[in-house]
């Protein structure tokens, strides 16, 4: 629940400072689409305008020029019909004039279109070039013919003059410029014919090789009348130029982001420009805050994780001393109680008969001793991990040890009616020295023994052979002695297996438990192991269970 009620709102926090920055990024690419189109539409607008600076005469092939110095009046070839004039201007088709008593012409050719003499020079000429720059203006006819509203516009009763150019946009994939003005007292449409996309998108393309975009940049150009666009894809290469692509795959712009659409300036209005891109980049001061972010998401993850093993730990530990308490009180309260009546009886002079009397003097003996055993684990545990604590270790002799096993387990083992069965030693063995400390050890084996008696059950097993306990002694890689204490006991689960070494660990639970002892035994004979240089391993066997403890030797040769 704490680690739920912390990481619940900082989680909604994240997700809302991320959002913040994602629309904060979105709206930096928005203000910068709306500079590009503002843009595009400055460059359009000059486009626009600087054929009106355009003389009226020059829209004829032939332009006469008046001298002031000389008072003469010359005829010079018209600028427009220059064909390198047409190279520089983006989409241009050709220019035209219509005089509605005169036809149709260009400035690029010295006839009217479809009069005798054009027809005549057409005929007589042998030049290709010649003819092919007639079908240019016959194709240049046709598209400003296919405009009804020039037709309509062209009709000398609806004539009005306007000397800037207006846009006529009724036919497909053309914009079709014209203006009407007063030459020799006549009215005469002027204009010019443009390719849309051929006009529009390079505009669209320099203002792009300005702009100052971090990600890859696409722009969808869309002629919304005519449903057609085609898309320009801009990213910066190696040299940090920019680079403009035209693709006319939608499917390689898949999975693209929107970022703004807008609408061309009149009069480029059937024109949408769609700015979109593959991924917004964030801000370093963005990148910066979603690390820290996610820095504290993971820390209060690990914290909260922390919290709960802690937590989980002292609960563990909790229940472990809870044990402890109550099977060291009904150890201690049990021999204290019976010990307590049988000297009282005695005192008393209950019990007259010296067979009996020797045999509750034994028990208070027996009961004294493990008293004593239970107090010396008690004050042992106090003791484990602690620098201070005495080990002296030394090197004695492996008959010793045998010696000592059975000294201290006889009376153990015979007042349970166990047999202890010390397997006989070898002659290398008896020349090996061991590094032990002689109370260690003396602790260590009547631990195990003691274990070892106390969960044979008796009523369960009911075999006497079984009643035993085997000291079996090898050397391993002649620079360590392995002792094998194995009972023929129930035996353990691997569960306990993995858990007989961990303090306060009893099988069970406390309030069924029917033998004795407080779950510090053999974790107590863990730490001696290891204080000793040495080692210990439990092995299931068949019946029963096996400790093997190791030490550290030194032999002699013979």
């Amino acid at each position: 629940m704490f680690f739920a009620l912390l990481f619940t709102p900082a989680c909604l926090i994240s997700l809302a400072a991320y959002t913040q920055f994602a629309q904060e990024q979105l709206t930096q690419y928005q203000q910068q689409s709306d500079k590009m189109s503002a843009a595009i539409n400055k460059r359009l607008f000059k486009r626009r305008t600087l054929p009106n600076t355009i003389r009226y005469s020059e829209f004829s092939y032939i332009q006469h020029i008046y001298n002031p110095q000389t008072k003469q009046l010359t005829q010079e070839l018209s600028p427009l019909a220059d064909p390198q004039y047409y190279q520089h201007a983006d989409g241009l088709v050709g220019y035209f004039q219509i005089d509605p008593d005169v036809g149709f012409s260009s400035p690029t050719w010295p006839f009217v279109i479809d009069s005798p003499e054009d027809q005549q020079a057409i005929t007589a000429s042998t030049n290709a070039s010649s003819k092919a720059q007639r079908e240019k203006i016959a194709t240049l006819q046709r598209i400003v013919s296919s405009s009804s509203k020039v037709t309509q516009l062209s009709e000398s009763g609806a004539m009005k003059e306007k000397e800037l150019f207006q846009l006529v946009t009724d036919v497909p994939d053309y914009f079709i410029f014209y203006r009407i003005i007063k030459m020799n007292e006549r009215l005469v449409m002027q204009g010019y014919v443009v390719d849309k996309h051929a006009f529009v998108s390079p505009a669209i393309i320099d203002t792009m090789n300005i702009a100052q975009f971090d990600k890859p940049m696409s722009i969808l150009v869309q002629d919304i009348q005519q449903n057609q666009g085609a898309y320009l894809f801009s990213r910066r290469n190696q040299q940090s130029d920019i680079e403009i692509t035209l693709l006319t795959s939608t499917a390689e712009m898949a999975q693209q982001q929107l970022i703004k659409r807008a609408k061309l300036n009149y009069p480029y209005t059937d024109f949408q420009l769609s700015y979109i891109t593959s991924q917004l980049a964030p801000s370093a001061n963005a990148n910066y805050g979603l690390a820290l972010m996610a820095v504290l998401l993971i820390t209060i993850i690990f914290g909260c994780f922390g919290f709960y093993r802690i937590g989980a730990q002292q609960l563990a530990l909790a229940e472990q001393r809870l044990n402890f308490v109550s099977s060291v009180s009904h150890e201690l309260k049990t021999p204290l109680t019976s010990i307590r009546m049988y000297a009282e009886m005695l005192s008393m002079g209950a019990v007259l008969s010296k067979e009996h009397q020797a045999e509750y003097y034994e028990f208070i003996q027996s009961e004294s001793e493990r008293l004593s055993r239970l107090i010396d684990n008690i004050l042992q545990l106090a003791t484990l991990n602690q620098p201070e604590r005495s080990i002296n270790l030394q090197y004695v002799k492996a008959p010793i040890l045998a010696d000592t096993i059975r000294s201290k387990l006889s009376s153990l083992l015979d007042n349970n009616q166990f047999e202890l069965v010390i397997s006989p030693l070898t002659d290398k063995l008896k020349t090996t020295d061991v590094l032990v400390d002689s109370d260690a050890f003396s602790q260590v084996i009547i631990n195990i023994a003691d274990n070892a008696v106390k969960f044979f059950d008796r009523e369960k097993i009911n075999d006497k052979s079984r009643q035993r306990l085997d000291f079996n002694f090898s050397l391993i890689a002649d620079n360590q002695l392995q002792l094998e204490i194995r009972d023929y006991g129930d035996g353990i689960s691997a569960e306990q297996q993995q858990k007989i070494f961990e303090l306060f660990y009893r099988g069970g639970s406390e309030l069924t438990r029917t033998t004795q002892g407080t779950g510090i035994g053999l974790a107590l004979v863990n730490e001696l192991m290891a204080a000793q240089q040495g080692s210990i391993q439990v092995k299931r066997m068949t019946p029963g269970l096996a400790m093997i403890i190791s030490f550290n030797v030194k032999t002699h040769q013979m």
